[in-house]
This record gives C-alpha cells, structure tokens and sequence, in this order.
C-alpha cells in the first residue's frame, strides 16, 4: 500500500513538474516572439525614415565643386565663363579651376588701386565664389609683366610686391561682397608665372583660383 501511495506521488509530482516546465517553455516562446515582431517592427521604421531621409537628400540639388570640375571640366568652365561675362577668363590649370581678370580692368598702370570698371565682374566672381564653391580656399594670385618697376619705385620694392599689394586689394573686395576672409589666401607672384611669355599684357592680372576644403 506504501509503496503505490509512493508511485502515485512521484507520478503527481513528474506531471506537476511537466506541466510547469511546459508553461514556463511556452512562455519563453511567446517572450520571444513578441521580441521579433516588437524587432521588425523598429527595422521597418528605421528603414523608412532612412528612406525618407535618402528621398530628402536626393532633392537637394548638389552645388558645383572642385571634384565635379574633375570630371567635367569643359561643361562647368563654359557654364562659369558665361556667367562672369568677357572680362573673365575660366580656366583649368594645375589641376584647379582658376578665375583670371586682366588689369585692363581691375588697375590702371602702376595702382593697387581697383578701377571702377573692376567692381561688375568681381561681383559675378564673389557671386561664383559663394554660390558653386561654398566652404572651399581660395587662393588670390597676382601676376605681372617682366618690366621693372619704375615710376612707382618708391611706393613698391618689386614686381612681387606690387602683385601681392593688387592681390590683396582684390580679395578685400571680395570680403567686401561677402566672401569669407577666413577662406582667402592671398599670394603675389611678380613676373614668375606668365602665361604668354610673348604677350606682356596677358601676364598682367589677377587670378582667383578655387582650392581644396578647408
């Protein structure tokens, strides 16, 4: 008699046991369950508004830089030439887009001073400036002839020093225009980099050339 009141308890207690681990394995299911679909549910959100946010930058229309100048050069000079008009000259040299204006309009001989007729076209150039190349250096070179410095000897020591006095008067009217000074490097050059060793008046200017990010 003890020994089946025995086998019955172990019984009760194996199908107690039983069904508690059962309920306890299906409630870790259901734990489990309700994670992935609480889980699918955030990756569907976040794939959404990555969506939307991909949707969203793709409206944005991207400005002209220096690395699109790389790959399409000739379109993006035409396009700037035609917006600074014939007292500018778009180039790409050295790899750079550089923006050259000829003293004929920017100084009268032996003068840091701008001339009047300068201010249209540096306008269009600080336009471009702020517009295509926003948050880019850019490097304000003067250049002159061979011919020493004469008449105005005592106002400048060379032709390098007259050029970086005619650089930084330009890039003054740049900030002026709203340019960053910050973003501005002005350089003279004197006579070391011509770019008609036969035609005098080509190597009298200044160039506006449009550097790397800073």
């Amino acid at each position: 008699m003890k020994f089946r009141k025995a086998l019955l308890i172990l019984s009760l207690v194996a199908t107690s046991l039983s069904t508690s681990c059962t309920t306890r394995y299906q409630d870790m299911l259901k734990d489990r369950d309700d994670q992935i679909r609480s889980l699918n549910g955030d990756l569907a959100r976040m794939r959404g508004e990555g969506e939307e946010l991909q949707n969203r930058l793709n409206a944005v229309p991207r400005p002209v830089n220096a690395t699109t100048a790389r790959t399409e050069p000739s379109s993006l000079l035409n396009d700037l030439q035609r917006d600074l008009g014939s007292d500018a000259d778009v180039s790409y040299r050295r790899g750079r887009i550089s923006i050259g204006v000829n003293n004929r309009v920017t100084f009268s001989s032996g003068s840091n001073s701008l001339k009047n007729s300068s201010h249209k076209v540096l306008r269009g150039v600080a336009s471009v400036l702020k517009s295509q190349f926003s948050g880019r250096r850019f490097y304000v070179e003067g250049h002159t002839d061979t011919d020493p410095i004469v008449k105005t000897k005592d106002k400048y020591s060379s032709n390098r020093d007259l050029s970086m006095q005619r650089a930084d008067s330009v890039a003054k009217y740049l900030i002026s225009q709203g340019v960053p000074e910050s973003a501005i490097v002005t350089v003279g050059y004197g006579q070391f980099d011509p770019l008609d060793r036969s035609k005098k008046s080509a190597n009298r200017r200044v160039e506006i050339v449009v550097g790397d990010i800073f």
